[in-house]
């Protein structure tokens, strides 16, 4: 495995000290029934949804863009935590975080070394299969791009030393992830990724993590206002987003076959600078976004009527028969538009909404 540790300058951010906004080009429309080639999983740590409407879109443009194709802002975390590992496992593995079914890592912290436990698999008692081992034993090559040290978890998890044996032939080995980056800008982080895509030789499935407006909101809180920290961070993430959609309309290896996934471990506010309640709307509800190239925007939820929309102030038990779009259903939608089968996990509400991406 490939491990990067990227040092790059800040960003200039815009509405936030002057600056404007990076050149959007535009890719053309995916051709019907195109062969995707290339996935990214990204999350926007701390994501409120609000920030994808009116009026605050508009200073937004990557995340404008990445809106054109089936989308929710009304997606939901688990339903027992809030907070941001517990939840990207989550996505990562299609498991809630509690019960015999769930993946059982509650910690949020930077893990303790693998010797000492720190494994998803040793914390659970078993092996948790990932997005990575249904990938990689198929020949994708998978990555996890990083903006927080605690996700070295993924690694540690998913090595060769503690990885499943590949029962898939040809055999791919036991370490699932072939390349870890961390960076510490939002920017720096897309430029790892615009390289190793333009590299890309087959088919890729990459994790991508941006934790600015998480950071902001915990040092300032999730405020809405033009200027705030927190504002200015998302802003941030969108101009790293247009670094790597321009690198995807550069290419024609990738224009037209690459395919992202956005969604958010949760949003903030309750309490104030965190997001521990897990009762309260202004941290559970999140946005959920497909993107396969640019496209009519579609409701997620209006193709996946089996999974419903939830009231505003509920955030379901995993019990309950008909579940909403979770980030949780992110790793098994990936998956899909590799067209590679889902995870043989208990997953909060079925795959179905994948269908929706196709």
């Amino acid at each position: 495995m490939r491990v990067v540790a990227a040092f790059a300058v800040s960003l200039s951010l815009l509405g936030c000290g002057g600056g404007s906004p990076a050149p959007q080009a535009q890719a053309q429309p995916a051709a019907r029934g195109a062969t995707i080639e290339h996935v990214l999983l990204i999350s926007v740590d701390g994501l409120r949804p609000e920030l994808l409407s009116p009026p605050f879109v508009g200073r937004l443009p990557s995340f404008s863009r990445l809106m054109a194709g089936p989308h929710t802002l009304d997606a939901r975390p688990d339903p027992d935590i809030t907070v941001t590992l517990p939840n990207h496992l989550s996505m990562l593995t299609g498991r809630p975080v509690l019960g015999e079914g769930g993946h059982g890592w509650t910690d949020n912290d930077d893990p303790p070394a693998a010797k000492h436990g720190g494994t998803i698999h040793a914390r659970k008692g078993s092996y948790i299969p990932s997005m990575f081992d249904i990938a990689h034993d198929r020949g994708v090559a998978t990555g996890v791009f990083a903006t927080k040290t605690k996700f070295w978890l993924l690694e540690q998890s998913y090595s060769a030393a503690a990885g499943a044996v590949d029962t898939v032939e040809p055999d791919h080995g036991k370490a699932k992830i072939d390349m870890f980056v961390h960076a510490r800008t939002s920017l720096g982080l897309a430029e790892h990724v615009s390289d190793h895509l333009r590299r890309a030789r087959g088919a890729t499935l990459d994790f991508v993590h941006f934790a600015a407006p998480d950071a902001a909101g915990h040092a300032d809180g999730w405020t809405l206002e033009a200027g705030s920290r927190y504002v200015c961070a998302v802003e941030e993430v969108d101009r790293a987003l247009g670094e790597i959609l321009s690198a995807i309309d550069a290419d024609a290896d990738l224009s037209g076959r690459t395919a992202i996934v956005l969604t958010a471990d949760h949003g903030g506010g309750a309490p104030a600078k965190t997001h521990t309640d897990r009762s309260a709307p202004i941290n559970f509800r999140i946005p959920l976004l497909i993107w396969s190239g640019d496209r009519a925007a579609s409701d997620l939820l209006a193709a996946t009527p089996s999974r419903p929309r939830p009231a505003a102030d509920t955030n379901p038990s995993v019990a309950e028969p008909a579940q909403p779009i979770r980030n949780g259903d992110a790793a098994n939608i990936c998956l899909s538009l590799l067209g590679l089968p889902p995870l043989p996990a208990p997953a909060y509400g079925g795959v179905d909404a994948v269908w929706a991406a196709r």
